[in-house]
């Protein structure tokens, strides 16, 4: 099954899981209907039931995790119901990554939202091409015209194949240099432009456009470990909040954004034959103060041809305070 049908059959047993865990614990709970709804239910019935159990054992064991840490979702006003449901993935693109969401429409609305992860832990997959502005997206500050000349003249050699849907091991264009390496020297050159001429602000927006604007618990589920992982990502401090005498039984923490970049540059990569290090073909790092240090590996999406490329983003380190929690499947 592909990797996003697998993604959704997840966030899928994520929310079966809670809607099971709050009922039997007689909290008023109700599931919300949905066109993405259906579209994940499919996909998870889809699975053999062994994977289907799975999926189950890994959603619930995040749901007792996240139970001990957010008291308003077992303990509320009386009648308040809490409703679940999932997000479209046009949210997710808006800056918003979470993909299952959990409500309270009381007087004082509240909303926890999970961003459910199968197997891995990238954060975002933006895209370089000619007609995408990182800076404005991702950094609030436009990119200048010289860079879009650089990434022009990346991808207009690429149109007459992509036109003719060549696949890239078909067409004799090297990939890595004639396309991943120059188009990240244009990234990082743009990138450090802007970094100094907008220096306050640019790392805490980095960051928040790569973790993501809300709030939220990440789930991942480590299937070979048998366990799921549970991240809380509490900028905001929205997360954690006790209702009336319920107090949650574990803390968490604001993470400290980054008001510094120390580097970003290519990825060194360990030459056993000449015994020395050498820049990686496809992937770069950015590392910040307080802890954040980013892995950016960019790729061709497909095996045709196209105008665009995708980087996989993870977090290779991140605030000390901000902890992640691990529990067993049963």
């Amino acid at each position: 099954m592909a990797v996003t049908k697998t993604g959704k059959a997840f966030e899928y047993a994520c929310l079966l899981s809670i809607y099971n865990y709050y009922s039997k614990a007689k909290v008023m709970v109700q599931i919300i209907d949905t066109p993405q709804l259906n579209t994940a239910k499919k996909y998870f019935y889809n699975l053999p039931i062994a994977k289907q159990t799975d999926y189950l054992k890994a959603g619930d064991a995040g749901t007792k995790l996240i139970d001990l840490l957010e008291p308003k979702l077992q303990f509320s006003s009386p009648n308040s119901v809490l409703e679940l449901t999932l997000q479209t993935d046009s949210q997710g693109q808006e800056g918003d990554v979470r993909d299952v969401l959990c409500i309270r429409n009381d007087k004082k609305s509240w909303t926890l939202g999970l961003s459910c992860k199968h197997n891995h832990f990238a954060l975002k997959h933006p895209r370089l091409s000619p007609s995408i502005d990182f800076g404005k997206e991702w950094l609030g500050y436009p990119c200048s015209q010289q860079y879009f000349s650089e990434v022009n003249k990346v991808f207009d050699p690429l149109v007459p194949y992509k036109k003719n849907k060549v696949l890239w091991t078909n067409s004799p264009v090297d990939k890595v240099n004639d396309v991943y390496k120059p188009l990240l020297i244009a990234f990082m050159n743009e990138f450090k432009r802007i970094y100094k001429e907008h220096t306050t602000n640019v790392p805490k927006s980095l960051v928040k456009y790569l973790i993501g604007e809300y709030d939220f618990y990440k789930i991942i589920d480590l299937e070979s470990q048998r366990a799921t992982l549970v991240l809380p990502v509490n900028f905001n401090k929205t997360l954690n909040i006790p209702y009336q005498s319920h107090k949650s039984l574990l803390k968490v923490d604001k993470p400290n954004l980054p008001s510094v970049i120390y580097h970003i540059g290519f990825k060194q990569i360990y030459d056993d034959k000449t015994h020395s290090y050498k820049d990686s073909d496809n992937t770069i790092i950015i590392t910040c103060d307080e802890g954040w240090t980013f892995s950016m590996r960019i790729h061709n999406a497909s095996s045709k041809i196209e105008t665009s490329l995708k980087f996989d983003v993870e977090a290779i380190s991140t605030p000390d305070n901000m902890r992640y929690f691990v529990e067993p499947w049963k």
